[in-house]
């Protein structure tokens, strides 16, 4: 099942002595004694930020940021529906995603997008949808962290097998927290019911919605939760829908870009780079509020380093770095976490192209690091693409 990455009280002590250096790994400089688990040291009061000032966080169990009145409760709910502890519909009916439920009609005043960067989510196809409050822009003062009005949704579907089994909603509450939560789809797909205690095989075949701590595991790696409604995934040519273009039209940045904003290298090195960024940077591995930041292992795509590949985070924190994690099924005791031209012989490939506890692969291994299960054989493919064709491989058509 999920693991938080630095929840557990009990991971705390072998939280510093961390080794990870991979793909969403990172490193230290003594072994990890938690089987390679990238965890970073908690705050003390448990990794609850509620209680603070800047409230991010706001799941079901916490008792120390609640609303005091019922204004802050979802928009417009229909009678018959009901709201949980943190004022959320416990159905997904009642969020505001559909106009009309019995047709599964999205609300005309919510746009569907596709960010153009996909997160490995093993091979559900995923439908997402974001309602933004009228009159309101997206803070993008800083190009690399947006901030979005309270009232603010986002809600992705996951369908798995021609089947629906679950759609997330983040949603930010009048309050200016942050309320992250699952709708598990009846088996005949009618209704929905909130889940927060996820389901470790959700569709017989290994499938894992997760729980709800674990949803913050990824989205507090945002300065504002939301991940994939970000500036260089909704420049991607393959972006669709809601994108920067139609963001930059609409007046709906308060800072636009000045000049466009493009992953640099042919399309092999781009397509890797743009990978590590959604799959590890954008949620994990950044100098932000990423749980494997401190590693130093960075792969989030920041706008300023984008001039070249050799400019961005990934290439000066990860090729040709050396990896202080121990892959046990590496010849090589000391290997990089990015080898050019020898995936086979990189920490991070090899930890994305395993899984723990499958075919003998030692927990703590594989990365990402949770609410996985199957290798994305197309992503790997990207990885060794990239590396094979560096310059100094020597190959006709190297990338830069």
């Amino acid at each position: 099942m999920a693991r938080p990455c630095w929840r557990i009280g009990f991971w705390l002590a072998s939280a510093l002595a961390l080794s990870l250096n991979g793909a969403c790994g990172g490193s230290s400089d003594t072994p990890a004694s938690d089987a390679g688990r990238d965890v970073k040291p908690a705050p003390s009061d448990g990794g609850d930020d509620a209680a603070s000032p800047d409230v991010r966080r706001d799941a079901a169990s916490d008792t120390t940021e609640k609303d005091a009145t019922a204004t802050d409760a979802v928009d417009a709910l229909a009678a018959d529906c009901m709201t949980g502890p943190s004022g959320e519909p416990t159905e997904l009916r009642c969020s505001g995603l559909y106009a009309d439920w019995a047709s599964k009609t999205v609300a005309s005043d919510v746009r569907q997008y596709d960010p153009g960067l996909h997160l490995w989510s093993d091979g559900a196809s995923k439908t997402r949808w974001i309602y933004l409050p009228p009159g309101t822009k997206i803070d993008s003062s800083n190009m690399d962290q947006w901030t979005f009005s309270p009232g603010t949704k986002v809600w992705k579907e996951f369908v798995v097998g021609g089947v629906r089994i679950e759609t997330r909603l983040i949603w930010k509450r009048p309050s200016g927290a942050w309320y992250l939560t699952t709708y598990r789809w009846s088996a005949d797909g009618t209704s929905t019911t909130e889940l927060l205690t996820g389901e470790l095989d959700a569709d017989g075949n290994g499938y894992e919605v997760p729980t709800q701590g674990a949803c913050h595991d990824c989205h507090d790696g945002r300065i504002d939760s939301i991940l994939g409604f970000e500036a260089v995934a909704l420049s991607s040519p393959q972006a669709s829908g809601v994108t920067m273009a139609t963001l930059t039209a609409g007046n709906l940045l308060t800072d636009p870009p000045a000049s466009p904003i493009t992953i640099p290298g042919n399309a092999t090195a781009a397509a890797a780079l743009g990978y590590l960024h959604m799959n590890c940077g954008t949620s994990c591995h950044n100098g932000d509020t990423g749980e494997a930041g401190y590693t130093g292992l960075l792969m989030r795509l920041d706008v300023a380093t984008l001039a070249s590949v050799q400019t961005t985070n990934t290439w000066t924190t990860g090729v040709g770095v050396n990896a202080l994690f121990q892959v046990a099924g590496l010849a090589d005791p000391s290997p990089l976490i990015f080898a050019p031209c020898d995936p086979d012989d990189s920490a991070a490939y090899y930890r994305m192209d395993h899984r723990d506890d499958v075919d003998g692969t030692p927990e703590g291994t594989q990365m990402p690091p949770e609410v996985t299960h199957k290798v994305d054989t197309d992503g790997v493919a990207m990885i060794a693409a990239w590396l094979n064709g560096l310059s100094q491989c020597g190959t006709t058509t190297a990338a830069p």
